[in-house]
């Protein structure tokens, strides 16, 4: 598909339908989700044991840039809402989340602290960037939050380009403060 930079995007309605014709399965992406393989995994059922032992109950999450909306999917047998945000980047992933009867929203990174209620985890999976950028811009930024770090693990992203780049995943269980 071909479009012109900063006009009205074109419709996308034959990617859209070989996408639900020839999609993925949902069960198999889900296990990425409820497995643990390395440090820098957090599973569902971990997530809901710790928000369990801090006596709290997970109602609503946002998933940023959640592609097809496997995540949301999965969090709404443990009766979690979660809106996905999402851009239709070489495929029509709003369609695919709607079309799975999940919420698909546009929703700016920073309205995430501003919505998130005092005690309210917010959970960032395998986020990656440069290593210099985590340590000198992301991870002051999120310092800045002040949330209680319940989970952070690092690691390098080992494909050719994370290599070459000093790229490194991120996973982070964060806890806001009840009151700042």
């Amino acid at each position: 598909m071909s479009y012109t930079p900063f006009s009205l995007c074109p419709s996308d309605s034959d990617v859209a339908e070989a996408l639900i014709l020839r999609g993925f399965d949902p069960s198999h992406e889900a296990t990425k989700f409820t497995t643990y393989k390395t440090e820098l995994d957090l599973p569902i059922p971990q997530l809901m044991q710790i928000a369990k032992s801090a006596k709290s109950v997970l109602r609503l999450g946002v998933d940023i840039g959640g592609g097809t909306g496997t995540f949301a999917a999965t969090m709404k047998l443990y009766n979690v809402t979660v809106v996905t945000t999402t851009m239709n980047v070489a495929a029509p992933y709003s369609e695919a989340v709607a079309l799975r009867g999940l919420v698909p929203l546009h929703v700016p990174l920073q309205d995430v602290d501003r919505v998130l209620r005092g005690g309210g985890y917010m959970w960032v999976d395998h986020f990656f960037s440069k290593g210099a950028d985590l340590e000198k811009t992301y991870g002051p930024l999120i310092g800045k939050l002040g949330y209680k770090k319940v989970k952070w693990a690092t690691a390098n992203k080992t494909d050719a380009g994370g290599l070459k780049n000093g790229e490194v995943y991120l996973t982070a269980l964060l806890q806001k403060p009840v009151s700042r």
